[in-house]
């Protein structure tokens, strides 16, 4: 049996606790001095020596590195003088290092002697682990006696405190003693011990039991210098103070130590490394470095103490020498010599293929015999993981040295003692069941974990201890180190650790079924890689085929590859960096048989300058047919070419339609949607492997051709220079604008606004000032600098600002010819869509190939001086130049058209007149926008001020002759909205006016046109008064005041005191008290007559009013010339009424018979007067109703 064979040293049996086991002699003897252990005593000792200060350090290293065994041994070393500890280890020091025999065995025979401190533990108390750990130490060597003295006068201070605050625990002080106090107070101030025991004795029964710590209150560093002062009479020459687990400190309180311990542990460092006869050395041993364990939410402050105290240390670490680990284990495997001779020997041709194996793979470092042999029963691939699984995973309880050594399930140990094998191997699963309870513990978040997770959930559906579950979890293992480059998992690698004990055919057949019937492992097309996945039940590789199928049939291979290069680029850099901006090249795969047709598009997308086609062949055939030399290209075109025929299109179609099928899956069936994202993933790789080829030039499988030029493209920077002079040679007239915030196609919202800045300030500033008047550093400040001060376009001269056209930037100046020219053009060709003027400024053929971005900038600045002259239409409406309208043409410039005015002194004079009839409604901020749209827009004010009976004007009312047609015209278009005031002004009105061309006929014709409208209510209201006059006056000469007056006062006073049925008694009222102000009385009039304002009539009115009043004038005479009998024949009532000055107001009126409406009245008022009973008097009743009578007199 193999325990007879192989025992495990017992030296490695438990994990070392530098405190508990300074003594243990055998685990000095047992220790395995590995060349990175070696190093760490080495830095230890050198560091006590006299010009070393390197004394504050922080070791750091994974669980199960040996990290307290290492410094056990170095302590040890620093504080025992007995050489005879040590015979075992230096002899085997001796072997591996000289030099450090050397210095450990010059230290044990020097007088040289260190006190070892040791703190353990994670306590939230720095200074009380500190302070506890050096009380510790002196108690434990029998030092006490140097205990400083600080500790009588904390005594007495506890005392005076007692007294002062707690006087009841002060009084049972005071009967504890046995003593009068004042001579116990006097023997404590001289330092007597014996009192300061008794002291010591009964703090404990006044404090619920607690131990008196002298040193609460004082400097931690002060209290171990004056120790260490008083070490030098002991033979010691200073203290090694070691914190073990201080990253389990870390760990519970980095966030919560509060600033005083962070300042303990700086300034305790800085003692440290200072020189002193009296060393003082700090050593605290970590798994990580402090920086680790910072975390992302902690305070700043607190972020720089601690990275302030870590600053502060020298840091030295156990190296990652895994293949120094083999030693180990192999140390701990002791194979007896007789028994392993012969085993070894029986089982040769087995170890010799293991050894092969080993050898082929390549992943010992050389260690190939010392692992096989050495390492046995370990199978190499087991060894290889286990130090480096321990790493990642390791904690105290469960680490490499444990697995080895101690005596728990599933440890190497109990393997030996229970294996009844004839040649047993520890493969790796043997690893993933000692340490699956370490994994539990992973961050749910981490890939480890992850894969702990999948794993699980397949081993619980696989029958426990078969080669199927030791399979998954090999596959684990693998994953778990993540070390593929040594050890990958392969289907090669897992039939290598198997086949010792099973044949290939079975692991194979093994591997098969998990593949293709469990669908619980998946072998990778990109690498070959098998990997595990939680199966959902469903035949992924079957959906996957269909849809792979009818997706072939559904879209080309070439536009299949262009689905999986959307969004690749390739940069001209040296072009972009000089000329400030980003142009870029469309990368799109072009198949053999579009690429021989006589001729295809260059169709440039999302912004693109130019194209990189990336060629591909379907077949061989196609591939030996390609000829570059026959292929016609543009200045913006580069073809890549293979060198050699490569088939991928099942990856392509496969790849695209996992994507599909995951997309198609239901939220929730998370397992489903996991196995497709591994399929996608691993498919993405290789499909993206095969568009690297073409963008990769270093990988030297393709060539690239320009102009049908084969070019020496060996490197990416040998690619992107070609594309940067592509791009020098096409766009010559770059203008480069040193502000990549405007300097491209599509800018943001904000940036937007602040161009709008800029161009108001350009466009509306009659006078230019510094900066156009814009301040602040702004972006809208930015832009102006780099657009116009930079490119020398806004200048100074003496003490004026101008804009340049001859002194900016030849590429700028030539924009600016461009743009001028272009409006220019307009005025002889006509209108003009903006669209030819982005082409021209845009498009590569036109050499200019500016960005959008600052286009209206520039556009701006060519306007600004004929603006007044030019005109800007969307979809065919005139609208006003502003900044809003220049950055909509940016946006859609297809939408809009300019034209340009052509100019002369006739039409100069026509505005100039125009202007001046409609100065009275001319904004003058509307001026700056253009020579129309002001104009236009101050006609139309004034129209709209216009009263109704203006606008409705059709003749004249005193005279009665009608207004010309063309004059109505005019008005008439007024009332129209006038969307292009640029042809209204110099095409309709000519024609409105019936001319041909514009003039001062016209303008003439305007102003006497507005003159008629604007006396329109004038006119009316002349015509009411004569109109009116005639009809009560035969006499031409007399005036409205008179002929009413004399009408009014023939009228008899009875017919003045009777109430007519309508309007008549109101009119009566108005001429009984008509003035010399005839304008305002024909208003009164009017209105009372026709219920209308004079404003508001129109011709139908002013005759419904004639009749009106000849209507009145009838039935007020009628009335009068009639004899009327007395009221109380005729039935008639009178009322008289008589005013605050005592005059009586007669007023009578015919009775009449009552109307339905009219009983309905009656009732109600009734009603009302009843309803209120006696709430109001009767007086009260007749004062409301008399009332009311008399208002309708």
């Amino acid at each position: 049996m193999l325990k007879e064979i192989i025992d495990v040293a017992h030296g490695f049996q438990s994990s070392v606790n530098i405190e508990y086991d300074f003594n243990d002699a055998e685990k000095i003897s047992g220790f395995i001095p590995t060349t990175s252990a070696l190093d760490i005593i080495n830095n230890i000792l050198l560091n006590t020596e006299f010009d070393h200060l390197e004394r504050a350090k922080i070791l750091t290293g994974a669980y199960g590195r040996g990290k307290s065994h290492i410094v056990l041994v170095a302590l040890s070393i620093l504080y025992n003088k007995d050489r005879s500890r040590f015979e075992k280890l230096i002899d085997k020091i001796k072997c591996i290092d000289e030099d450090t025999y050397k210095r450990i065995d010059n230290y044990i025979l020097s007088k040289n002697r260190l006190l070892p401190v040791i703190i353990n533990g994670n306590s939230g108390n720095l200074t009380q682990s500190f302070l506890g750990a050096l009380q510790q130490a002196l108690k434990l060597y029998e030092l006490e006696d140097i205990m400083p003295e600080t500790h009588f006068t904390a005594a007495l201070n506890t005392i005076k405190m007692w007294e002062e605050k707690y006087p009841d625990t002060y009084e049972r002080f005071v009967q504890s003693v046995g003593v009068g106090i004042e001579k116990f107070i006097k023997a404590l101030t001289i330092n007597d011990v014996n009192a300061y025991m008794t002291f010591n004795r009964i703090y404990p029964e006044l404090t619920a039991g607690s131990s008196f710590n002298p040193f609460v209150g004082f400097n931690i560093v002060d209290i171990y210098d004056k120790v260490n002062i008083s070490l030098k009479e002991k033979g010691f020459n200073g203290m090694y103070v070691v914190y073990d687990e201080f990253g389990k400190y870390l760990e519970s309180n980095i966030a919560s130590a509060t600033e005083s311990e962070t300042k303990m542990l700086q300034d305790f460092a800085e003692k440290c490394n200072r020189e002193s006869s009296q060393q003082l050395h700090l050593l605290l041993i970590c798994h990580k470095d402090i920086s680790n364990y910072i975390d992302a939410n902690l305070p700043q402050e607190k972020v720089n103490g601690w990275r302030g105290i870590s600053g502060r240390f020298e840091h030295i670490s156990i190296s990652n020498h895994f293949h120094q680990m083999y030693e180990i284990i192999s140390y701990t495997l002791n194979k007896n010599a007789v028994g392993w001779s012969g085993f070894s020997k029986k089982y040769e041709k087995k170890f010799s293929e293991i050894l092969e194996s080993a050898k082929t793979q390549n992943f010992l470092s050389g260690k190939d015999e010392l692992v096989v042999f050495g390492c046995y029963p370990l199978h190499p691939v087991t060894s290889f993981l286990l130090p480096r699984l321990s790493e990642r995973v390791a904690q105290n309880e469960r680490t490499l040295f444990t697995f080895l050594t101690s005596q728990q399930k599933y440890t190497l140990r109990e393997f030996i003692d229970n294996c009844e094998d004839e040649f047993p191997v520890v493969t790796p699963d043997y690893l993933y069941d000692y340490f699956e309870q370490e994994l539990r513990k992973e961050l749910n978040s981490s890939e480890l974990y992850k894969t702990y997770h999948i794993s699980s959930k397949i081993l619980g559906n696989i029958e426990k201890d078969t080669l199927a579950s030791k399979i998954v979890k090999t596959i684990a293992v693998i994953y778990f180190v993540q070390q593929f480059e040594r050890v990958a998992p392969t289907v090669d690698t897992i039939c290598s650790i198997f086949n010792v004990q099973h044949s290939v055919e079975e692991v194979m057949s093994v591997i098969s079924n998990l593949i293709n019937n469990a669908y619980i492992v998946y072998i990778k097309n990109s690498n070959r890689f098998m990997c595990l996945k939680e199966s959902s039940g469903v035949d992924i590789q079957a959906k996957l085929a269909d849809q792979t199928e009818k997706l072939k049939s559904e879209i080309s291979l070439q536009d299949a590859l262009n689905k999986c290069a959307e969004n690749n680029y390739l940069y001209p850099v040296r072009h972009n960096e000089i000329n400030c901006l980003t142009r870029y090249f469309d990368f799109s795969f072009l198949s053999y048989s579009n690429l021989s047709k006589e001729s295809y598009d260059f169709n440039v997308s999302n912004g693109a300058c130019g194209r990189v086609y990336a060629v591909f062949c379907e077949t061989e055939d196609e591939f030996n047919e390609l000829s570059v030399k026959e292929i016609k290209t543009s200045q913006l075109e580069v073809l890549i070419i293979p060198k050699s025929f490569c088939s991928f299109t099942d990856h392509v179609y496969r790849y695209l339609s996992a994507i599909k099928l995951r997309n198609n899956c239901e939220v929730e069936d998370v397992v489903l949607r996991n196995e497709y994202d591994l399929i996608i993933e691993d498919l993405s790789n290789v499909v993206y492997s095969y568009i690297s080829m073409y963008t990769r030039p270093e990988l030297q499988q393709v060539e690239y051709y320009y102009l049908n030029d084969k070019k020496e493209i060996y490197r990416r920077s040998h690619l992107t220079e070609m594309l940067s002079q592509i791009c020098d040679d096409v766009y010559k007239h770059t203008p480069i604008i040193n502000n990549e915030s405007i300097n491209k196609d599509f800018l943001p919202t904000v940036a937007v606004n602040s161009r709008a800045k800029l161009i108001k300030a350009i466009l509306e500033n009659d006078n230019i000032t510094e900066n156009l008047g814009l301040v602040g550093s702004g972006q809208d400040v930015s832009f102006m600098r780099s657009t116009l001060i930079q490119t020398n376009v806004l200048m100074k001269d003496e003490d004026e600002y101008y804009f340049s056209f001859e002194n900016s930037e030849s590429s700028i100046r030539y924009i600016l010819d461009v743009i001028r020219n272009f409006f220019a053009r307009t005025a002889d060709e006509g209108e003009k869509s903006f669209v030819e003027l982005y082409d021209i400024l845009i498009m590569p053929q036109n050499e200019i190939g500016m960005k959008k971005g600052a286009i209206p900038v520039y556009i701006a600045v060519a306007l600004r001086d004929m603006k007044d002259h030019l005109v800007f239409k969307c979809d065919g409406v005139e609208i006003r130049i502003s900044a809003d309208a220049l950055n909509s043409i940016n946006l859609k410039p297809e939408s809009y058209t300019v034209m340009l005015e052509d100019w002369n002194e006739e039409k100069t004079s026509y505005i100039q007149v125009l202007s001046e009839i409609f100065a009275d409604t001319t904004n003058e901020s509307e001026r700056q926008y253009n020579s129309f749209t002001y104009i236009v827009n101050a006609m139309s004010r004034w129209y709209l001020s216009l009263p109704k009976c203006s606008k409705l004007m059709k003749k004249d009312f005193v005279t009665n002759k009608l207004i010309a047609k063309q004059r109505l015209k005019f008005i008439n278009s007024l009332n129209s909205n006038i969307v292009n005031p640029h042809d209204y002004i110099m095409k309709e009105l000519p024609k409105l006016f019936g001319q041909d061309t514009i003039g001062f006929v016209i303008s003439d014709s305007i102003k006497a046109t507005k003159q008629i409208f604007d006396n329109g209510k004038i006119t009316l209201i002349n015509a009411i008064v004569t109109q009116t006059r005639d009809i009560f006056s035969k006499n031409i000469n007399a005036s409205l005041t008179t002929a009413l007056s004399e009408w009014y006062n023939n009228l008899s006073q009875e017919t003045l005191e009777n109430l007519f049925p309508n309007k008549e008694n109101t009119i009566l009222s108005m001429i009984r008290t008509v003035t010399n102000d005839e304008v305002s009385f024909a208003e009164r009039i009017g209105k009372a007559v026709t219920g209308l304002r004079v404003d508001d009539w129109d011709e139908n009115i002013f005759n419904k009013y004639i009749d009106g009043i000849v209507i009145f004038k009838d039935t007020v005479d009628q009335y009068n010339s009639t004899e009327h009998k007395s009221s109380a024949e005729s039935k008639r009532y009178k009322i008289i009424v008589v005013d605050e000055n005592g005059k009586e107001d007669i007023k009578s009126f015919e009775r009449t018979e009552y109307s339905n409406r009219a009983k309905l009245l009656y009732q109600d008022i009734t009603g009302a007067i009843e309803d209120m009973g006696q709430s109001i008097t009767e007086q009260e009743k007749r004062q409301v109703l008399i009332e009311i009578l008399s208002n309708l007199c």
